[in-house]
């Protein structure tokens, strides 16, 4: 090396320290990779674990609405085991936590039209009723009969059809059919986040023709039962049933709703909703889960959704 001239001497140094230097970023960037491969493994294995834990609370939420079928098949209230919130229970790697809500405590959407997809007047003022009560547009019901009815006839007065979101960007037409889920107001002319949020939980996109449990029922939806119960009313029926079911739906109700509508209403569901929460590590899951129970007890999960109702 002594015999090196200087010059020469500094491009060694320089080549030594750009072979020193490339080698780093090769080893970073290896470490990087392998970091990164074994992160994408680790999520994939918590997904996959998690998932399972997600339909096995599916599956216990199953057994706990068919051992409740055969204990009182004549009522579904909020005393009963199956609407008492599951706290976060420790499973291997993580926790899980979920809650069963019987839908049918809520306005079904899919009953704004008959079997024939035409307007049921009744269920289209509860409707107009429930948003009047939650002070959003009433509106929204012409709306909603629009997107689900047979037709391409817009509802009188402020109804929107086909000419109406042809003009958006990018343009769509209405389904008219029923609807799988409500999150599908989202799309109907005039319904802003903030709206379908507040409605949010008192709706719901079952099969046409399902009856409210009033033992369920929220204040709200109570009162939109009839122009005759206000909330102040409603209240006092909440209280009259004292956290359990009705002795008597036809005694409390038959003085304030009209004959059809009280053919519309009792205190059985078969329609529940699962909301299922795992956490493993840092992957956190949700599932959303539509369970049917029929008259036997069984229960089947009819719609799923992960991550977002």
């Amino acid at each position: 090396m002594s015999n090196l001239y200087p010059y020469q001497r500094g491009v060694a140094v320089l080549s030594a320290m750009l072979v020193v230097t490339l080698g780093t970023i090769i080893a970073v960037n290896l470490m990087w990779y392998v970091s990164l491969d074994l992160r994408r493994a680790t999520s994939t294995l918590a997904a996959d674990q998690g998932l399972f834990y997600l339909h096995g609370a599916e599956a216990w939420a199953g057994d706990i609405l068919r051992q409740d079928k055969l204990a009182s098949a004549e009522s579904d209230h909020l005393s009963e085991i199956w609407a008492t919130e599951l706290p976060p229970l420790p499973v291997d790697g993580g926790v899980i936590s979920g809650q069963i809500e019987d839908l049918q405590g809520r306005f079904n959407l899919n009953n704004l039209v008959t079997l024939q997809g035409n307007e049921d007047q009744v269920a289209m003022r509860q409707f107009e009723r429930l948003l009047e009560s939650l002070e959003l547009d009433p509106r929204i019901a012409r709306v909603a009969l629009d997107w689900l009815d047979s037709d391409s006839q817009s509802a009188f007065p402020f109804g929107a059809e086909d000419d109406t979101y042809a003009r958006l960007d990018p343009p769509y037409r209405t389904s008219n059919t029923v609807i799988t889920s409500p999150s599908e107001l989202l799309a109907m002319d005039g319904v802003d986040f903030a709206s379908y949020r507040l409605l949010l939980p008192y709706i719901t996109a079952l099969p046409s023709g399902t009856t409210l449990n009033v033992n369920t029922a929220s204040n709200h939806l109570l009162a939109s039962l009839s122009d005759e119960i206000d909330l102040l009313r409603s209240a006092s029926l909440i209280e009259e049933r004292a956290g359990a079911n009705f002795s008597d739906i036809n005694a409390s109700f038959e003085g304030d709703v009209d004959p059809i509508t009280l053919t519309r209403i009792n205190g059985v569901s078969q329609y529940f909703m699962l909301s299922a929460r795992v956490a493993i590590g840092t992957n956190q899951f949700t599932m959303y889960s539509v369970l049917q129970r029929d008259n036997s007890g069984i229960v089947r999960a009819i719609f799923r959704s992960f991550g977002a109702l």
